[in-house]
């Protein structure tokens, strides 16, 4: 477990998966957690489990006004931010010729466009906490997806925004990495497993794994923590690609 004795933290999409992971983790090392998500009563059950004085921000980041909700919210009840982690985004599985405008604007939206103001509107708490930033992206980034063009061009997006604010930051003390996910065993997977079946896919999926499984939720988390925690004080501009193997075939 890692110390986030004393720090603050906001985790988007932590209601479930890979977000409610991560805060748990947070929570455990001491953390006081922000958890944003659209649902608020799964938000409140899952804040009802930590120990750190939570805040709950049922907040959609589809909407524009989101942003500045979100800041001024955390910034009134915790004074200032140490790790801020962007883990919210819209997923489609569509083919590209299938593909219509908004849709595409929906999840340039939320992956990309809501990460980097929101990365903004924290900046100068950051600052002051020389924090950190820890950006969920995908191993899509790199093409893989198939069906999956807006998503992947969108953490394609967030992988480059996460170097150039290491980059642009790292004289501030701001460390900003992220984390790129294989095949995570979450709930995002229940509509294709009813949709196909959950033994063909995961069978399917399985066989291009060297590791042979799907990983975790935990699994994830553990990398996001660390790289958000003081053992990585040396760590910026990386995306680690947390997918057993599964991209270097």
């Amino acid at each position: 477990m890692f110390d986030f004795s004393g720090k603050t933290a906001v985790v988007t999409g932590a209601s479930r998966g890979i977000g409610e992971a991560i805060v748990r983790q947070l929570d455990a090392g001491g953390a006081r957690v922000a958890l944003v998500a659209r649902s608020a009563d799964k938000l409140e059950a899952i804040a009802a489990e930590l120990t750190n004085d939570p805040l709950v921000l049922a907040t959609d980041l589809s909407d524009p006004a989101s942003v500045e909700q979100i800041s001024t919210a955390v910034l009134d009840a915790f004074g200032g931010l140490d790790i801020l982690v962007n883990n919210a985004a819209v997923e489609r599985n569509e083919p590209a010729h299938r593909a219509t405008a908004e849709a595409i604007d929906e999840t340039l939206f939320v992956n990309l466009r809501q990460p980097f103001l929101l990365s903004s509107a924290f900046a100068k708490s950051l600052f002051a906490s020389q924090g950190a930033i820890v950006n969920i992206s995908s191993i899509a980034s790199t093409g893989a997806g198939g069906t999956q063009g807006a998503y992947a061009a969108s953490k394609g997006g967030l992988n480059t925004l996460t170097k150039n604010l290491a980059n642009e930051w790292a004289n501030k003390g701001v460390r900003v990495n992220g984390v790129a996910p294989g095949l995570v065993d979450t709930e995002m997977w229940e509509s294709t497993f009813e949709r196909l079946g959950e033994d063909a896919v995961r069978s399917t999926f399985t066989k291009g794994v060297p590791m042979q499984r799907w990983g975790t939720a935990d699994e994830i988390a553990d990398v996001a923590c660390f790289l958000a925690s003081d053992k990585a004080s040396y760590v910026t501009g990386q995306t680690i690609k947390v997918d057993g193997g599964r991209t270097n075939l």
